[in-house]
């Protein structure tokens, strides 16, 4: 991933709940190996063999507590059960945790300081993080994407990611073109239409994936669209 500054991050959702009006003062995300001990009697150092098994752990930190419908207060209070879908995007890459679990959630109430809440994640699954080919930047009309070059071909398919996070015409469809020498396009994989604002949609690609990639949007009606989308090569 690019060097990319706070303001350049433009999404932090859990399933349709928008986390950044709260105010997230830090998030980070980390990949652990696990490891089984195995010294045993008669060694005299410690040792430790990997598994195999990876696991990814997130936290946010210092968001404000906000008890507004759909904010910080409303994704966390009852501390669901169910597996949820994380979406953040840092800068140039969409990370999507379709298992996560919130593990704790941290009221933090200090003297002379408003208050704050934590949420640690824990993810059950793998996370994928996918280049990204449209940014969260509002949209009217048709359009298309500034073009994205991933250095080379791929031949072994990968995923695309769509995430819309506001919308007030009736409809919209994105695709996601792709190219061998940005001279002819053709649809790599086409979204279903979508009415209203909700969590990611991820679809399959099967086979070549060309150099060259971009995004398209067309809507229904009058309004607007701001949706992310982006590409996961296998």
């Amino acid at each position: 991933m690019g060097k990319a500054g706070s303001a350049a991050f433009s999404v932090l959702q859990i399933d349709s709940y928008d986390l950044l009006p709260a105010k997230v003062q830090a998030a980070t995300w980390k990949t652990i190996v696990r490891q089984e001990v195995t010294h045993g009697l008669g060694d005299r150092w410690e040792e430790s063999t990997p598994t195999g098994i990876r696991a990814v752990e997130i936290t946010q930190d210092g968001a404000y507590f906000d008890t507004r419908a759909g904010l910080i207060h409303a994704a966390f209070k009852d501390t669901p059960l169910v597996p949820r879908t994380l979406v953040l995007v840092p800068g140039d890459r969409m990370i999507v945790a379709s298992g996560t679990l919130n593990a704790s959630y941290d009221v933090l109430a200090t003297n002379g300081s408003l208050t704050k809440a934590n949420v640690t994640y824990v993810i059950s699954g793998a996370v994928s993080a996918g280049a990204i080919l449209q940014p969260a930047t509002p949209q009217s009309g048709n359009w298309t994407s500034a073009v994205v070059d991933d250095g080379a071909a791929t031949a072994n398919g990968g995923s695309a990611t769509q995430l819309v996070t506001a919308l007030t015409a009736t409809g919209f469809v994105g695709t996601v073109e792709h190219s061998p020498d940005t001279a002819a396009w053709t649809p790599l994989v086409a979204f279903p239409n979508v009415s209203t604002p909700g969590p990611p949609a991820t679809l399959t690609i099967a086979g070549t994936i060309n150099r060259y990639l971009r995004f398209s949007g067309a809507l229904s009606g009058a309004g607007t669209v701001t949706v992310v989308a982006s590409v996961t090569r296998a």
